[in-house]
């Protein structure tokens, strides 16, 4: 069990330097020869609970911090009193570490605050900035200005998690987006890794949380109701891998113009013009009916590799309108591309992925994995295309691979059986 005649202290004689009081840099020309004064600071080690931290930032109230705590192992016994003050002896600990939380270079540089650890502060740092998926689906596709705040208490009923909780996340994404919005040519990661000293993985998932935010990318809709965080986090992470500039920050600016302009072009050259959109479907036939194993019917041959007797249905046109219906899923798919610097279609191109290409392909009987198929064929037969007709054709080559492979993996990721469609919606998200 604790000792908390030996552990415990007044935190209201803990005096934590701000960093607007300079007390520690003097000047001998200021200071009195005859002063006789001294100051002492004296205090017992300064010990952060990181259990407590964690409820803390979890917004619990003290009397559940006070239940969990005795229900420990090593508590067995402990008088509730004394663990109540211990509680908030640590919690009058923590609103002191907020301050610096929210100024996290400052935290980290300035080691006379606390006699803590590098591990152990950056530790305290990258927990607070956590964040729960539930509460930022929420945040996504809204301002981050008051009034979301004041939408908060909401947030906190459909999530199950406490207001503070959210308020936390809410001011934290908040922070990082104002102190990222004038870097401009700076890999927006590094920026937050460097100004809040993040690990790679959570910089990484606020730079995607902030591209969506700042692009107003609509998460609310219908067809995207059913999807969780994960889902737009990997969208996210697509669209500014294939989609932008290598530079990319999050403004609408850093979209691939040249990537759009050859779109434009591919579009034209492999879907509008008949000959070689008949000449591409005749090639993706053969090489797509290839694939189909000679073993018998027992073996083992992977399902992702082999398509679908639907798929072979819609190549061969035996499907009323395939024809048609193959050149307008690639229509779309260069059109989202050649289109995505206006903001409406940036704003949705996530519900356009989904109603006009997922649903296509599903409303034929074709499952993700055909989905993925057709496109890597047609990526490779279009190739040959692009080389005979387009002067200099390295920059359209890789603008199709691209704009195709974007497409693919955005699409797979959100593909849904057409039955679902007609099975029960879940909650619907306002749309801002």
């Amino acid at each position: 069990m604790r000792d908390f005649a030996s552990a415990s202290f007044q935190l209201s004689n803990l005096r934590l330097p701000h960093p607007n009081l300079d007390f520690l840099r003097f000047n001998r020309h200021e200071e009195q020869a005859d002063d006789a004064n001294f100051t002492a600071i004296v205090s017992t080690p300064v010990v952060v609970d990181n259990m407590i931290f964690n409820e803390y930032i979890l917004g619990r109230p003290v009397h559940e911090m006070v239940t969990r705590m005795r229900s420990e192992p090593d508590m067995v016994g402990a008088q509730e009193s004394a663990v109540t003050e211990y509680v908030r002896g640590q919690l009058h600990l923590m609103q002191y570490l907020e301050y610096y939380m929210c100024r996290p270079r400052y935290f980290l540089e300035q080691r006379h605050l606390l006699p803590l650890g590098d591990k152990a502060r950056m530790g305290l740092v990258e927990q607070y900035y956590s964040f729960d998926e539930p509460v930022m689906l929420e945040f996504l596709s809204r301002k981050l200005n008051s009034r979301t705040r004041t939408y908060l208490p909401e947030v906190a009923t459909k999530t199950g998690i406490p207001v503070a909780s959210c308020k936390r996340q809410f001011e934290n994404i908040k922070r990082i987006a104002k102190q990222s919005e004038d870097e401009e040519g700076v890999p927006l990661v590094n920026e937050i890794m460097e100004r809040f000293s993040l690990s790679e993985p959570l910089a990484t998932h606020y730079a995607h949380i902030l591209f969506l935010n700042i692009n107003r990318v609509d998460t609310t809709k219908r067809c995207l109701a059913h999807f969780k965080f994960a889902d737009f986090d990997f969208c996210a992470s697509i669209l500014i891998q294939y989609w932008t500039t290598p530079t990319s920050t999050m403004t609408l600016d850093d979209i691939d113009q040249p990537l759009t302009q050859h779109a434009q072009q591919l579009k034209s050259l492999l879907v509008e013009n008949k000959a070689n959109f008949d000449c591409l479907c005749t090639a993706v036939r053969v090489h797509i009916s290839s694939l189909i194993p000679k073993t018998p019917s027992g073996s083992s041959a992977s399902t992702s590799t082999v398509p679908s007797s639907a798929l072979l249905a819609l190549l061969e046109n035996r499907i009323v309108r395939g024809s048609t219906q193959i050149r307008a899923v690639l229509r779309v798919s260069f059109s989202i591309v050649a289109d995505i610097g206006a903001s409406s279609t940036l704003r949705s191109v996530l519900g356009i992925i989904v109603e006009k290409i997922v649903d296509s392909f599903a409303s034929m009987g074709l499952r993700s994995e055909d989905m993925e198929l057709f496109y890597d064929s047609v990526i490779i037969h279009s190739i040959g295309i692009v080389t005979e007709q387009i002067p200099d054709s390295a920059p359209a080559i890789e603008a199709l691979s691209r704009t195709l492979t974007g497409t693919k993996l955005i699409g797979r990721r959100l593909f849904r059986q057409k039955s679902s469609i007609f099975g029960p919606l879940n909650k619907i998200r306002p749309a801002q």
